[in-house]
């Protein structure tokens, strides 16, 4: 599920998409912190708690819950939940958890809301430009026009707890909202544990960094979503992993894109739909893009926007 920089933050006493929590004490609460592998990169959680031990605790949990997400949705074991959706395509139903069927109903929701530019049924075209099997040469138009039709045929079908694709050559990929997702199930951990105050961050420490825009969260997520970082090279031709489900090309309207929204589900999605279409999407508190050609960022506030509270920078 390598995708994106991601930034998680719990505030205090803030209402977010889990609810209230009693403000957290601040005299003599302590200070832990823990890094862990998840998601296909290096996570890092910190949080303040009433002692060590009860932090180290509730880190430790949430941390386990990451892990767990990814256990389910991720599209690099055969074991998965999604590859086992995957594999029943075109034919019966399968049963699903909560996990995937929340993020299934998710995925349909953003890719409305998006007009398509955000699209879990892509997978068909990061297969064919090489990023699940590396190839030699780049796709020819002839495989591109059966990918886009693949992903522009997809139905996804909910019926309670059951889920079925009945396209045979359907296949999902939630590489643009599992880590979300997974960030999402693993600050209600923290919630539950009474954490109040809480900041975690998945990203990749080997990438050049160079702040680009800063803000403040508070009880919000940051995503940031670009097409340099995962590429595949073909000669001169360099794509990266984020696909226009329109075009069938990996998309370049803009260079990176940065959203955030209360809900980490929202900011991946909607994070990945701009990087698409290269429009501000519908929703989100604050946004920032990248164009080409340029080296500064625009920020745009969206039509909602929050508290921010807690300093959060924008990776490069």
């Amino acid at each position: 599920m390598r995708r994106r920089a991601f930034l998680g933050v719990l505030g205090s006493g803030v209402v977010g998409m889990w609810g209230r929590l009693p403000a957290p004490r601040c005299a003599g609460d302590q200070f832990v912190e823990r890094w862990s592998w998840a998601m296909g990169q290096p996570v890092h959680l910190m949080a303040f708690a009433r002692s060590q031990a009860e932090g180290l605790d509730a880190c430790a949990a949430a941390l386990a819950e990451l892990r767990r997400v990814e256990a389910r949705l991720t599209l690099f074991d055969d074991a998965s939940d999604l590859c086992e959706l995957n594999r029943r395509a075109g034919r019966k139903a399968m049963r699903v958890d909560q996990d995937l069927g929340a993020v299934l109903a998710l995925a349909q929701r953003f890719k409305g809301h998006t007009r398509g530019a955000f699209d879990v049924a892509v997978e068909p075209l990061m297969r064919a430009w090489g990023f699940h099997r590396r190839r030699a040469r780049e796709p020819s138009p002839a495989e591109i026009a059966e990918a886009r039709e693949a992903v522009g045929s997809a139905v996804i079908e909910l019926d309670g707890d059951r889920a079925r694709l009945p396209n045979a050559h359907t296949q999902l990929d939630f590489g643009g909202i599992g880590v979300g997702y997974g960030i999402a199930r693993a600050l209600a951990v923290l919630r539950a544990r009474r954490i109040g105050r809480a900041f975690l961050e998945s990203a990749d420490p080997d990438r050049p960094r160079g702040v680009i825009a800063a803000t403040r969260l508070c009880d919000s997520a940051l995503a940031t979503s670009a097409n340099s970082v995962a590429v595949v090279r073909y000669g001169a031709l360099v794509c990266g992993h984020v696909m226009n489900p329109a075009t069938g090309w990996p998309a370049h309207a803009l260079r990176q894109a940065s959203v955030v929204s209360h809900d980490p589900v929202a900011a991946d999605a909607l994070s990945t739909a701009m990087l698409v279409s290269g429009r501000t999407p519908a929703g989100a508190l604050q946004v920032y893009a990248v164009a080409r050609g340029r080296d500064r960022a625009t920020d745009s506030a969206g039509s909602a926007p929050g508290p921010r509270h807690g300093r959060a920078r924008a990776p490069a």
